[in-house]
């Protein structure tokens, strides 16, 4: 044991004033300060136990916790996003200051920045990293992710080939240049997880859009696109930022019908796509570094050259995490780790149309993409029955059939020669029948109730006609006691009841009774007397006024003359004009 840690021991059993006396000891044989000797204890495992301040939480300088804490908060909530902390604590103890929080005079600038550093409280500790966890898949294609960016060092120049950006000219200073180039070069990047394979790919787009990162998963998963690129496979998982055409609905479902998993992300967490980060980095080094020395042409040929590179680079760079290369440890997927992705046929459908509904046919079976489907093995079905139809990618022509909340799969029947279904019952060959339904085995028991265990006969009645449904239905009324209801007579109103004639029916019986044209002041007169309309018998009476052979047409139309209404009830009583 060294002199240290000796000094160490005793210092930590010394009570009562004693380590005073042992520092002063150490300190004439080692010629060291107290303050140095502490220290050297200290390392040697002494800690010094220290009284608690009767102001525990009361500063020096008079300054409590909260206040503290406020100006702390001032300068931490107005951070920029990337920038960190911008307030100097000048200014924060200022806004203090004139909001009350702090007296005037009570703590100097210094002293402030002092005990905000001793807090770790100041910018410095409110900038620091947030410590991360680390991540961990457990095979090849377990997880796979994804990112996309804009290469900003290269653009397509009117026909001229691929063109690099020059950082003097394209930079934040001067925005006014990205808008001159209308379409850049994306760059899409998928990185496994397990063994960091990367995949990159090159778009030409005016930004990120659905169409292009449909088409860069398709190919990724796809794969085949190269003799020594063995990578390929749909993910359990996929780990993507939260850009909008990563985050369509259509997309969103089309991963869920392919059964991939997208676990929530944390806004503004790029470290969650570290490998892709990682994975855009290499190929920025590794690969578009030699386009300085030998530019591409055209999109197809920077993709080629892409692919080569892909080959080349997983093959033989050896990953330090894994200790062999990326192409080696992908290697070791099992069959089941494999789920190789369907056709694009099976994807559109996914994408368009994954989910239908279908009736259930006569002969329990249903059509779904030209495929003939048969359900009589799903408990309850029977024809009329509503399904819906799922398509199962994985399991393909096999789709599954939801049923009262229940999912079956269901294989595709097939088809004989002619069309028929491959299951259709051979004329004079065989007989098939399909079980029978909860109906089926409902109206089976009802004929046996009703007719009995037998072979029934055309003539049977149900239950050998001793059931009696006819006759004395009337004698179940005798013990009704049926009580007399007088009725109260109609009285009809005759006045109200005649039918009246309407004035034109008046005026055509006058016509017919002077044998020609009603006069104008005739017509005039018996329509603003009979506006409403006159009863039958008295209609009979006026025209056989005009009937009289004493009266003439003149008489009734000259204006002297009395009315030819009170005339025409005279003539047909018999009196003169």
């Amino acid at each position: 044991m060294g002199w240290e840690a000796d000094m160490a021991e005793r210092l930590s059993r010394a009570v009562n004033g004693e380590k005073d006396t042992i520092i002063a000891e150490f300190s004439d044989l080692t010629g060291k300060s107290a303050s140095a000797l502490y220290r050297v204890a200290r390392k040697h495992g002494f800690t010094p136990e220290r009284k608690k301040r009767d102001d525990k939480g009361t500063l020096k300088s008079e300054l409590t916790d909260n206040q503290v804490s406020f100006v702390s908060t001032l300068i931490q909530t107005t951070a920029r996003e990337v920038k960190g902390c911008i307030m100097p604590v000048r200014k924060a103890l200022q806004i203090a200051v004139k909001n009350g929080v702090i007296a005037p005079g009570q703590i100097s600038v210094n002293r402030l920045q002092g005990i905000l550093r001793e807090r770790e409280m100041n910018a410095t500790a409110l900038d620091s990293v947030t410590p991360s966890i680390r991540m961990a898949s457990l095979h090849p294609n377990h997880v796979h992710v994804f990112d996309a960016s804009i290469c900003i060092q290269y653009y397509l120049k009117n026909g001229k080939g691929i063109r690099m950006m020059d950082e003097r000219d394209f930079r934040e200073k001067k925005p006014e240049n990205f808008l001159k180039v209308k379409q850049r070069i994306i760059r899409m990047i998928c990185a496994d997880h397990f063994c960091h394979f990367i995949y990159p790919k090159y778009y030409l787009a005016a930004g990120e859009n659905q169409r292009i990162t449909y088409d860069f998963l398709m190919s990724v998963w796809r794969g085949g696109l190269h003799d020594l690129l063995p990578f390929r496979g749909v993910p359990f998982f996929l780990l993507m930022d939260a850009g909008s055409a990563n985050i369509a609905k259509g997309l969103l479902n089309f991963f869920k019908r392919l059964e991939i998993q997208l676990p929530e992300n944390m806004p503004h967490n790029p470290k969650r796509q570290g490998s892709a980060e990682v994975a855009q980095n290499i190929v920025e080094r590794d690969f578009e570094s030699g386009l300085r020395l030998e530019p591409a042409t055209s999109m197809d040929e920077l993709n080629a050259w892409a692919m080569d590179w892909c080959v080349y680079y997983n093959a033989t760079q050896v990953h330090r995490r894994t200790q062999t290369t990326r192409t080696s440890t992908w290697l070791t997927i099992t069959p089941e780790q494999l789920r190789e992705l369907p056709s694009d046929e099976v994807c559109q459908m996914l994408y368009a149309e994954p989910e239908v509904s279908r009736i259930v046919r006569q002969d329990n079976t249903i059509t779904f993409n030209n495929q003939d489907y048969r359900l009589k093995h799903i408990p309850g079905i029977r024809p009329k029955k509503e399904v819906m139809v799922i398509v199962r990618p994985y399991v393909w022509p096999k789709v599954g059939v939801m049923f009262n909340e229940q999912e079956y799969i269901v294989e595709p029947i097939g088809k004989l020669a002619g069309g028929f279904s491959a299951d259709a019952a051979i004329i004079g060959q065989e007989y098939k029948q399909n079980p029978d339904t909860a109906v089926d085995r409902a109206r089976k028991a009802n004929e046996n109730l009703a007719y009995g265990e037998g072979k029934r006969k055309k003539d049977d009645l149900p239950f050998g006609g001793t059931l009696q449904v006819m006759g004395q239905m009337a004698e179940a009324l005798d013990k009704v006691v049926m009580m007399p209801k007088r009725g109260t007579p109609i009285e009809i109103d005759r006045a109200q009841t005649a039918q009246l004639l309407p004035v034109t029916r008046l005026l055509m019986m006058v016509r017919d009774a002077l044998g020609g044209a009603v006069p104008p002041e005739v017509n005039r007169e018996l329509r603003e007397r009979y506006q409403d309309g006159i009863d039958q018998a008295t209609a009979e009476r006026v025209a056989a006024g005009f009937s009289s052979p004493s009266t003439s047409l003149r008489d009734h139309a000259h204006p002297a003359r009395r009315s030819v209404l009170d005339v025409a009830p005279l003539r047909a009583a018999g009196g003169g004009a």
